[in-house]
């Protein structure tokens, strides 16, 4: 049936080239082929969609360069799986590079729900800042804060240090990045404000 194929993703041998990192990003792209072929689209047609795919909105999106020379990336990840995938992708993209993330955290149960699965995914940075709990829907939750996820963020040996708004982190950024670092900003909140700020 068609449903098997589809989860037959992986036996996909063809040479797929992306413009996006990320093994996800491959196997999302084996999944699209698949599909693409059931419905009878050539294959040539097929791998030149995926080859010039550039990506989505608030997905590891390119935002510019920092006058500091740093380029910034932007990603809607909240989830620990969706930010080690994103951190994956971007240590892919950029081996030698240091990555500093920006990570707000979203919801004040979602984080504490996850507590000890955001230090292994936000460990593949090299610095990891955390922002205020962006509460959405929620009311005030005393029992958790961004200053917690830090120390938490510790255990994994990764610099990790709490800011309490854009404008500060957007100074400290501007001084403090050159040439060659990866900022990338991530989070399901309002976080996608910050980028703007740092390539002004």
């Amino acid at each position: 049936s068609f449903d098997k194929k589809v989860e037959s993703y992986t036996s996909v041998t063809e040479p797929i080239l992306l413009s996006v990192p990320g093994q996800h990003n491959i196997r999302n792209a084996k999944a699209a082929f698949l599909v693409a072929k059931e419905l009878g689209i050539p294959r040539e047609k097929i791998l030149s969609g995926l080859k010039n795919f550039s990506g989505t909105w608030r997905r590891f999106e390119y935002i510019g360069e920092m006058k500091s020379g740093a380029v910034v990336y932007d990603d809607y990840g909240h989830h620990p799986t969706e930010i080690g995938a994103t951190l994956q992708a971007t240590r892919e993209k950029f081996p030698e590079n240091r990555i500093i993330a920006v990570f707000q955290p979203h919801l004040y149960s979602r984080t504490k729900e996850h507590f000890t699965e955001f230090g292994p995914a936000l460990s593949l940075a090299d610095e990891i800042i955390i922002m205020p709990i962006y509460a959405a829907r929620e009311p005030k939750d005393s029992s958790i804060s961004s200053e917690m996820l830090v120390e938490e963020i510790k255990k994994e040996g990764r610099n990790a240090t709490a800011f309490q708004d854009f404008d500060s982190v957007s100074s400290f950024l501007k001084k403090n990045t050159k040439t060659g670092d990866v900022v990338i900003t991530i989070g399901a909140g309002d976080i996608n404000t910050l980028p703007p700020l740092l390539i002004s």
